[in-house]
């Protein structure tokens, strides 16, 4: 063949080969870019049924930035839309062990098969979802929110996106979900700040968030061995982004006002994987705080004189509750971006916080947080109350007060805990804490029977200091023995508190004693110390009974011992010194508490139940020695039989039911021991009662939850109720004549005598319905809430037993926006109805409406313009013309993102535009009707430099 055609037919016979690769490069890269389906189903390995909700991610092998998420449904079952190739597939749920596996994709579909997870100690799901989400889902006890189902503006905290889910609810009284108050917040499964939830809501960023976890965390003994021990608290968990859990986040503020109101703050957090450092810092004088009820434990008793009369403890607690207070007006207000404290009067703060968790050598886990806060309050405070003597009859109290006080308080808490092997865990979790306290009260009061009778008057300038420290540890072995069931765990608890007050009391009280008024003057010192020590030790053994029962037994002792002393002396004229010694005003007071409890538990898990019973013994022993103002000795023990049953049940993986009935008893705290007369008010004077004791109680809860996860529907009912025998109530006289007291003080006519006693019949019931769904056609999720209370309280006055019955019935509608991190809204409205009825004092029953509304607006439009406007409307009907009220609560402000990558914002606001706010409350208990009004935070405007501090490393 000639060359020339064989070069020709070789040159064509390459081309032809070459068009022809290519052509099948394309169809093979097209191929690989067509949709493909790949399916699969998730299960759990022990009983082989499927698990809704367990999250699935696929990475592709070459492209690592293609990565598919999704969620199981309600059969198990999962099916993503990608393209053909190899994957990573990553399946974890929580409470399962997280499974890894590779798979490839070329047929279409693809079918994964069946992938079991094993339970394991993990909680926490590592896989981010990107996709679209559902809104929630259940497995067991534990409820699920996706983030992702929660639009905010890039800005948001933690606080704001919980607001959106269903269930849960932020107001001034704290977070609740179901209906439960939350006692903890976690992130990732870790402490944050101790145990005060406020700081964490507060200081993580919504962006950062993955899934919101809440479920009720179980004591650390309880946790090894699955039976629950009556200690579990309601606890948050927030579940970070993976893609977040390396950098540097948080922010730095400073604004300026009118009035010379200010804010400034730092809120910075370093996290490395496993190593997280925070700190906070604040300072500001426009109500803001961030406390514990521990930091303000000295700060808020220095209110008006009215609440130290009154003050009896946890009877007068319930008092409160159970007689239907009216909430306070302008202070249960969220008050959104702009946001302001709850508390009444004028408060200045400062503080700083500092929390550090890691892990050592992959076997020590370390949490500790310090906290110290300073805070000045400035109160006046006006009230007003009628006492119901009989059907005929009233008594008239009012008072006006003006308070100081300064507070410093030092905290520290941590937890170490050692995982030495897989069977053996030791946990360590002391806590510490130092408070100085300083506060002045001066108030003028006065008495009136009748609105025609003489009153008696008393004007009282009340100085006290205080200082004083506590100190508590634990300490926790936990054994496992094999790996069914068989497990030993023992604790070790100690605490030591110790305080010392010092106190100065100057009044002039005025009491009309026919024909004539007599004088009474106080010059008084006094100084108190309080000292109690504690130890409580407890062990456990669990023994498997087959493959699904269990037996626990326990054995607890515990022990604790305190002293009182409060020694008064009067300003002594002649030598010009506090000499005169004032036994009825003084006491020394020894008491003490033992208990040993043994007890026996079961439990037995089916495919859909799981059922717990526990029978304790409890044998108590009560001691009090007091020898001043007079001698007594008092000796009681107590037998008593203490059940438990909790039962849950799963009619599917998405619907359970749980149940829980427990039995408690409560010892009197020794200040309701001391039989000293605390004289603060000598209008209103107390003391306590030796002759208390111990107190038992029934506490029932059942939850109902339902959760269509493929629909984005939730349904919630929850229901509560108690019953105490020997409940500690209070007994009220009100002198119409001088009385002398057992103890040989002298009750002018017109004063008033409070003590705590024991009394049948008090009990509550509370319930709860929550309904949430998407309205897609508006992006935006909608709530309904319904709650209905019922409280029964006992209470003597003038030795005449009243019952007040209180039923509180509300409903709410709640709206808010999906529709994209600019625009976010929400819609709200509240509506309660309260109903007093009393069983001898008719005069106190009440029935009164409360409303509340709400809109919330945030808008981010333009190149970086930010607008926030917050408003509610408060009424009240049903009180009576002088006290029905109808006002607004207006916040507003206007900002200006700034810099290039829009972190820094320029903001100015408003607060009360309107200038309507108000600090006013009614209280109808079983003994008065008050009413009240106090000195509260109003219209400012002010000037805020805000910088965001995001730095995230992949």
């Amino acid at each position: 063949m000639n060359n020339k055609y064989l070069v020709t037919i070789t040159f064509f016979a390459f081309l032809s080969g070459g068009i022809l690769a290519q052509g099948q490069r394309q169809q093979i890269e097209q191929m690989m870019r067509e949709p493909l389906t790949i399916t699969g189903t998730i299960k759990d390995f022990a009983d082989k049924s499927p698990l809704p909700g367990a999250h699935v991610s696929l990475k592709n092998m070459r492209d690592t930035m293609r990565v598919y998420n999704t969620v199981a449904d309600s059969k198990g079952e999962f099916s993503i839309t990608g393209t053909r190739g190899g994957f990573l597939m990553r399946v974890s749920f929580i409470g399962y062990q997280t499974v890894e596996k590779n798979i490839r994709a070329f047929e279409n579909p693809t079918n994964t098969g069946e992938t079991f997870l094993t339970r394991g100690d993990a909680v926490l799901a590592e896989v981010q979802i990107a996709g679209q989400a559902s809104t929630a889902v259940l497995r067991g006890d534990t409820i699920q929110f996706h983030a992702a189902a929660f639009k905010t503006n890039p800005d948001a905290s933690a606080e704001e996106l919980i607001r959106k889910m269903p269930g849960i609810t932020v107001d001034a009284s704290g977070v609740k979900a179901q209906g439960e108050d939350v006692r903890r917040v976690l992130v990732d499964g870790k402490e944050f700040f101790g145990d005060d939830p406020s700081i964490a809501l507060r200081n993580i960023p919504a962006e950062m968030i993955e899934r919101i976890q809440v479920f009720d965390r179980m004591s650390d003994q309880a946790q090894l061995t699955g039976l629950d021990d009556g200690q579990a608290v309601k606890t948050i968990n927030i579940v970070t982004r993976l893609d977040r859990r390396s950098g540097q986040f948080g922010r730095i503020y400073s604004g300026y006002g009118d009035e010379s109101r200010y804010q400034a703050g730092l809120s910075t957090n370093i996290f490395k994987n496993d190593t997280r450092i925070s700190i906070l810092g604040m300072s500001n004088n426009i109500n803001q705080q961030n406390f514990t009820s521990e930091d303000l434990s000295g700060f808020m008793s220095s209110g008006g004189t009215f609440t130290r009369g009154q003050g009896m403890g946890s009877g007068e607690g319930m008092r409160r509750i159970a007689g239907g207070a009216m909430p306070l007006i302008g202070g249960g207000v969220d008050r959104g971006e702009f946001i302001m404290g709850q508390r009444s009067g004028l408060n200045t703060t400062h503080s700083l916080g500092l929390n550090y968790t890691d892990i050592w050598k992959e076997k020590v886990n370390i949490n500790s947080s310090y906290f110290l806060n300073i805070s000045k309050n400035n109160t006046q405070q006006f009230v007003n109350r009628q006492y119901f003597l009989d059907e005929n009859e009233s008594q008239y109290y009012s008072e006006s007060s003006l308070s100081n006080s300064n507070n410093q308080n030092h905290r520290f808490n941590a937890r170490v805990e050692y995982k030495m092997n897989e069977n053996n865990t030791l946990i360590f979790t002391p806590r510490f804490s130092i408070q100085e306290t300083e506060a002045n009260n001066f108030s003028n009061a006065t008495n009136m029977f009748g609105a025609v009778d003489l009153p008696s008057e008393s004007a009282t300038d009340y100085n006290r200091l205080w200082d004083g420290y506590t100190f508590s540890g634990g300490l926790i072995h936990r054994l496992r023995l094999n790996e069914n069931g068989r497990s030993f765990t023992a604790s070790l608890n100690g605490n030591v508190n110790n305080n010392k007050y010092l106190y100065f009391l100057d009044a002039l009280s005025s009491y009309y004693q026919d024909p004539v008024f007599v004088d009474d003057i106080i010059n008084q010192k006094s100084n108190s110390s309080t000292h109690t020590m504690g130890i409580n030790s407890n062990v456990t053994y669990t023994e498997p009974l087959g493959e699904k029962s269990l037996l626990q037994l326990s054995y607890n002792i515990a022990w604790s011992n305190n002293i009182s002393d409060r020694l008064t002396n009067s300003w002594d004229i002649i030598n010009e010194a506090y000499s005169n010694f004032e036994n009825d005003l003084s006491s020394e007071l020894t008491n003490g508490y033992l208990t040993n409890r043994a007890g026996i538990g079961y439990r037995l898990r089916g495919e859909k139940y799981n059922l717990q019973a526990d029978l304790a013994f409890q044998h108590a022993g009560l001691s009090a020695d007091q020898r001043i103002p007079y001698q007594i000795q008092i000796e009681r023990t107590f037998s008593t039989i203490l059940p438990g049953v909790m039962y849950t049940y799963n009619f599917s993986q998405t619907k359970n039911l749980r149940m829980n009935y427990r039995t408690f008893t409560n010892a009197p705290p020794v200040s309701q021991l001391q039989d000293v007369v605390d004289n603060t008010n000598p209008l209103l004077l107390s003391a306590g009662n030796p002759a208390l004791k111990q107190s038992y109680s029934h506490f029932f809860i059942t939850r109902y939850s339902n959760i269509d996860a493929q629909n984005s529907r939730t349904f919630f009912a929850f229901l509560f109720g108690n019953l105490t025998n020997d409940f500690i109530g209070t007994y009220t006289l009100i002198a119409q004549k001088d009385t002398i007291l057992p103890n040989g003080y002298l009750l002018p006519k017109g004063a008033q005598f409070s003590q705590p006693r024991n009394m049948n019949g008090f009990g509550n019931i509370r319930g709860m319905l929550t309904y949430g769904f998407p309205i897609r056609s508006v992006k935006s999720n909608l709530n309904f809430t319904s709650t209905l209370g019922y409280s029964r309280l006992p209470g003597i006055i003038n030795d005449v037993t009243n019952i007040s019955n209180t039923l509180n019935l509300s409903g709410g509608i709640t709206l808010s926006s999906n529709i994209s991190e600019n625009v976010d809204f929400t819609l709200s409205y509240n509506a309660t109805y309260n109903i007093a009825e009393n069983s001898m004092r008719t005069q106190l029953n009440s029935n009164y409406f409360y409303h509340l509304t709400g809109v919330k607006f945030n808008w981010i439009f333009g190149n970086g313009w930010v607008f926030r406007n917050d408003v509610n409307n408060l009424l009240y009907t049903g009180l009576g013309e002088d006290f029905n009220e109808n006002y607004w609560l207006w916040n507003m402000n206007i900002g200006r993102k700034m810099f290039t990558d829009k972190q820094a914002e320029l903001t100015l606001g408003v607060y009360d535009l309107l200038d309507q706010n108000k600090s006013v409350s009614r209280n109808i208990t079983n003994t008065y009707v008050e009413d009240s009004r106090t000195n509260i935070l109003n219209r400012f405007f002010m000037l805020t430099f805000t910088y965001n501090i995001k730095h995230f490393r992949l």
